[in-house]
């Protein structure tokens, strides 16, 4: 009994100090941003100094509450739960590798949208038979009208060219709040380049919101850019200096705080801070657009505030 008492007692002080300690932290975090924000106004501080107290803000102060939307696209179809809608080109789930889109040739006969991994099954004869036929007309009659204007260049070529003519584009609801977190896990290629734009927008033409775009190889960059009226602007552009593209798996994070400063992560390493309170409102729609390389998106989530 009284080993009991004890060890009630000491657990009882373990979690009083672990309580306290939360609550001294968010105090802490609270007046870290008061002063921040007082150093901004009055502008009291250097450059530097002022950039790193809102780098302390932003690296402990994490104002989002609620998932938004996630999907790791693990029931190998990107048309349920949650319902994206494929708005042009061409995107795939593949078990293991999650949301998929490339820039080389893709099996055609695959169902957009769902598991291409599942288990084929024997051919039909009436199949093997027109395929057949289409062969031999080709021998007989010489290349196809889409060959005969390809001056010159090999068919696989031909078909690099053709799936990188048009962007592939998806769209989901995501009731984005004004203050929110975005964390995408993917693997992208460096050669060729990969291009992918994530935006949260306002309306379904895409006329008011922001857009990221990361784009790997050489020259590779990530740029933030705002939308209104259907134009956009650049509000903060970095090179990403080889941070992505290496055929390994990385977190992108894209956050807005409450007060609109916004900030770019790689992993952990933050690529740009920078301050825009362009829109008030929230961000009902969520849109990935992929235009070239080879791209892999495991999974992606959005959280909110209030």
């Amino acid at each position: 009994m009284r080993s009991a008492c004890v060890f009630l007692l000491c657990f009882g002080l373990l979690l009083g100090g672990a309580v306290t300690a939360a609550d001294r932290e968010q105090a802490l975090l609270e007046e870290l941003r008061a002063l921040a924000q007082k150093s901004r106004e009055q502008r009291a501080a250097d450059r530097w100094l002022q950039r790193a107290l809102d780098d302390l803000v932003a690296r402990y102060d994490r104002p989002w509450t609620r998932t938004l939307l996630f999907d790791d696209f693990r029931d190998g179809d990107f048309t349920r739960k949650p319902a994206w809608q494929l708005i042009e080109g061409r995107f795939t789930v593949r078990r293991s590798r999650g949301l998929v889109a490339w820039d080389r040739p893709v099996d055609a006969a695959s169902d957009a949208g769902r598991n291409d991994d599942a288990a084929q099954g024997p051919a039909d004869p009436a199949d093997l038979g027109v395929a057949l036929v289409g062969v031999l007309l080709e021998q007989a009659l010489g290349p196809t009208s889409r060959e005969a204007q390809d001056d010159g260049r090999p068919a696989a070529e031909q078909d690099r060219l053709r799936l990188a003519s048009g962007p592939d584009r998806l769209r989901v609801k995501a009731s984005a709040t004004n203050a929110f977190a975005l964390t995408a896990t993917l693997r992208a290629s460096s050669e060729p380049p990969t291009r992918l734009a994530i935006a949260l927008l306002q309306d379904t033409r895409g006329r008011y919101g922001y857009r990221l775009i990361v784009e790997t190889g050489k020259r590779g960059f990530v740029e933030l850019q705002r939308i209104r009226r259907g134009r956009s602007a650049v509000v903060e552009s970095q090179p990403l200096k080889g941070r992505l593209g290496d055929g390994a798996l990385h977190d992108l994070v894209w956050q807005q705080r409450p007060d609109g400063t916004v900030s770019v992560a790689i992993d952990e390493t933050v690529l740009f801070t920078v301050r825009d309170r362009a829109f008030r409102d929230g961000y009902p729609w969520l849109e990935l657009q992929h235009d070239s390389g080879d791209l892999e998106i495991r999974s992606i989530r959005v959280e909110g505030t209030g």
